[in-house]
């Protein structure tokens, strides 16, 4: 699925739309330049090939993140050795501080609207990075999680689903911190999914 170009299985580069990238839990990341006619692996030495999101940075159309890992509880699930960044939409290379064990099931990558801040949604819980070089990463949850999503107009705003645990959760921060949402309906079991209204 694609929302708003910029994040999930494929994303779309904005100025031109033939450009596509898309990734495959079996396969790697894929490209095509002639809008889906001939696509073609972006790199045969991806150091992990079980892709299992993708998200472009909205400031930079080029700089597209892949998180590795099939963290949905299929049987059959590839793990994965955490998160890759092309700055040029061509040559991939990995974050070597998303290599550990908290990064080998990445669900769902969010990246706010200048640019700046990179959330990681693990099976292990949510993880925050600020700097531009992508080194230094923090757990802001320790839920499992299946989604995270910034605001596409705020960037102090985002929220986040359970992978199974049946909450989701808001920041008014930039992710910073996180508060349980609260509704009024019966409780919410499993995986939470969400998304913003298109404005």
């Amino acid at each position: 699925g694609n929302i708003g170009g910029r994040t999930r299985g494929i994303v779309i580069h904005p100025e031109d739309p033939l450009r596509m990238w898309a990734a495959s839990a079996g396969g790697g990341v894929w490209h095509t330049g002639d809008g889906g006619r001939k696509w073609a692996p972006v790199d045969d030495f991806l150091g992990n090939l079980a892709c299992s999101c993708l998200t472009m940075d909205p400031a930079a159309p080029t700089t597209i993140y892949v998180g590795t890992g099939e963290g949905f509880s299929n049987a059959d699930a590839l793990r994965g050795n955490g998160v890759f960044r092309t700055t040029d939409g061509a040559n991939w290379a990995p974050i070597t501080a998303t290599q550990t064990a908290d990064f080998r099931a990445v669900t769902r990558i969010a990246v706010s609207r200048t640019g700046e801040v990179v959330l990681a949604a693990t099976t292990t819980g949510l993880f925050r990075c600020s700097d531009t070089e992508r080194k230094h990463w923090t757990q802001v949850l320790d839920v499992p999680l299946g989604i995270v999503l910034f605001d596409p107009t705020d960037d102090q705003r985002a929220v986040a689903g359970a992978l199974d645990a049946g909450a989701a959760f808001v920041s008014s921060d930039g992710g910073r911190t996180w508060q349980t949402a609260t509704h009024e309906s019966k409780p919410w079991s499993g995986r939470v999914e969400l998304a913003y209204a298109a404005k």
